[in-house]
């Protein structure tokens, strides 16, 4: 019968110390992805900017991180964050039609969402 708890013990700290390899890795790719996504987002830029102000404010940043995860976002700072809707999605002008839109974090999403699925799934396999 000790043989089985044996077993047992050493199942669970194979798991263990799988989830734990698993984890790290994926706190990984979500600091790989967060650098990925702030340089696309600024090289989709579609317009010239006249003092760079914009991208520069452009920041990633851990918002959550404990043993099992990790959560970062992709922000604009110092007063620039106002744009980033109207910069995507165009917006009415004053007198009538609408102001051209210039999507550029999109791309970003779109990269965020690919990448994760296969650096979690590259972490998982190995």
């Amino acid at each position: 019968m000790a043989q089985v708890n044996d077993l047992s013990s050493l199942i669970i700290t194979e798991l263990i110390n799988y989830s734990e390899e698993v984890t790290e890795k994926v706190k990984q790719a979500v600091d790989t992805v967060s650098r990925e996504v702030n340089s696309e987002i600024k090289n989709k830029i579609p317009f010239n900017q006249h003092t760079g102000k914009y991208v520069k404010a452009f920041r990633v940043k851990t918002v959550y991180e404990n043993n099992n995860g990790k959560k970062s976002v992709w922000h604009v700072v110092n007063g620039q964050h106002r744009l980033t809707h109207l910069l995507e999605h165009g917006h009415a002008k004053r007198n009538g039609g609408r102001v051209k839109e210039y999507p550029h974090i999109r791309y970003g999403e779109e990269l965020a969402i690919k990448r994760m699925e296969e650096l979690t799934r590259g972490a998982i396999e190995r």
